[in-house]
Parts: structure tokens; sequence; C-alpha cells
């Protein structure tokens, strides 16, 4: 693999509301990594917008940091976490199968292969970058810990209050006639 001379294209967020698009040296992935060539990315409207806005809350930026993030708040920093690519170099059985990977948006990356989750054959690439939703959504159900017959009220109808929504439709009771 002659990578020498190429370069991936990244974005950057610069400064509060000044991003741009900059390149880096390729590389080639150690025995234990996978190259990635994205097919498509997912821009969170919520997190991400705070990120280039530069409002970044000081008091939550660590736990705002992305896996893969380089830099930091306000900028320049490459940020971002909803990656859907195709393995094009990798261990055998990642080649040539698409992956979702919490990945800022760059055109290609190395990751280490532990970092990726192979996506099945049937779900589309721009539903399958939707995971990081998901996983946050469950996150939030962790924290909050509702029980079965619990009455909850979801505030915002954005991607992850919709995801909660229709991960709780699952926690009703399905016998009205109990009682505690």
């Amino acid at each position: 693999m002659h990578m020498a001379s190429e370069r991936w294209t990244a974005y950057w967020t610069m400064a509060p509301r000044h991003g741009v698009l900059r390149t880096e040296a390729a590389r080639a992935p150690r025995s234990d990594e996978a190259l990635v060539r994205a097919i498509c990315s997912g821009i969170s409207r919520g997190t991400e917008m705070l990120v280039h806005a530069g409002h970044v809350p000081p008091d939550i930026g660590q736990s705002m940091r992305a896996p893969f993030q380089v830099g930091d708040w306000p900028g320049p920093v490459k940020y971002g976490y909803l990656s859907v690519g195709l393995v094009e170099v990798g261990p055998v059985p990642l080649q040539g199968h698409r992956v979702f990977c919490l990945y800022p948006h760059q055109d290609r990356y190395v990751v280490p292969a532990s970092a990726l989750t192979p996506v099945p054959d049937g779900v589309p690439s721009d539903r399958a970058v939707l995971a990081g939703t998901v996983e946050t959504a469950i996150n939030a159900l962790w924290d909050a810990g509702p029980r079965i017959g619990d009455r909850v009220a979801v505030v915002g109808a954005g991607m992850v209050g919709g995801m909660i929504t229709a991960l709780l439709r699952d926690f009703r009771s399905n016998d009205s006639s109990s009682s505690t």
C-alpha cells in the first residue's frame, strides 16, 4: 500500500462559527487496525452546534470529548462521532464490509479494529449512521433508570428525544389491573 503522498480530508472547527476542510498525511494501518473509507457522516445538531459555535460549557467539556477527537475547545478541533464507512484494509473479517465508527467527519481514517461495529447488510448506511444516537438514548435511559409502569416525560423531539421515546414504548405495564 503506497500512502506516502496521499492526503485525507477532515472538517475542523477552527474558532467559533469558523470551520474549514484540512488535509493530513495518510498512514497505513497496523495489524490491529483498519483503514476505513467514509460513506456517510452524521451531524448532531445539538452537540456539534455547541462545538461549532464555541459554546461547549467548560464544566462538561471533558465529558463531551469524542473518542477520536483531535484538538480542544473552542478550536481548532476535529470533532464528530457518527461515521459509516467501508473497510478497505484491515482484519480479514472486516475487509470490504461496512462499519459504524465514532469518528470525526473525515473521508478516510485508520482506527483500531475494535472501534468498528459491522453494519448488517440490510441496514442502509444513512440509517446505520444513527447508531451513535441509539447509544446516547440507551445511556440516558440507563442514567435515568425508568422502571416498567413509570410515567416519563421526554422534553425535546430531536433525534435523541425521538429515540428515547421509541425505546420507552416498551416500558409500560401490560397489566393495567395490577396494583403496587
